[in-house]
């Protein structure tokens, strides 16, 4: 098995999946197994993605990134669903929502340097 515990964006999202399976443990039972499923496989997506594109060479990574950046923002999509259906506090929401913010800005950070390399 690969190590990837020295990669920051892997560390993270690995981390923030964790949160994502806490959260999703106190949806209410009529969508906890649809739309709470749905983040979690989406979330593992991301995850599964960033292994994929870190093992590429350099030059083959830029559509990776951009992959992950998109499953990324479909996430973000159902996470504010979530949300405003009242299916996590305000205070799990606005952690979450720190994270991801966080995890935005490193797959834009490697994104830019993707870019730089083409």
């Amino acid at each position: 098995m690969a190590h990837f515990e020295h990669l920051p964006l892997f560390v993270k999202t690995y981390e923030f999946i964790k949160v994502v399976y806490k959260i999703v443990q106190q949806f209410r039972k009529e969508y906890k197994y649809n739309l709470g499923a749905e983040l979690q496989q989406i979330a593992w997506q991301v995850l599964d993605e960033i292994i994929t594109t870190n093992s590429l060479p350099d030059s083959q990574k830029k559509a990776g990134i951009k992959k992950i950046s998109e499953l990324f923002d479909k996430f973000k999509i159902r996470f504010r669903l979530a949300y405003e259906l009242r299916l996590m506090t305000d205070k799990k929401f606005a952690f979450a929502q720190q994270v991801m913010a966080e995890i935005g800005r490193m797959i834009g950070g490697w994104s830019g340097w993707a870019v730089s390399r083409s």
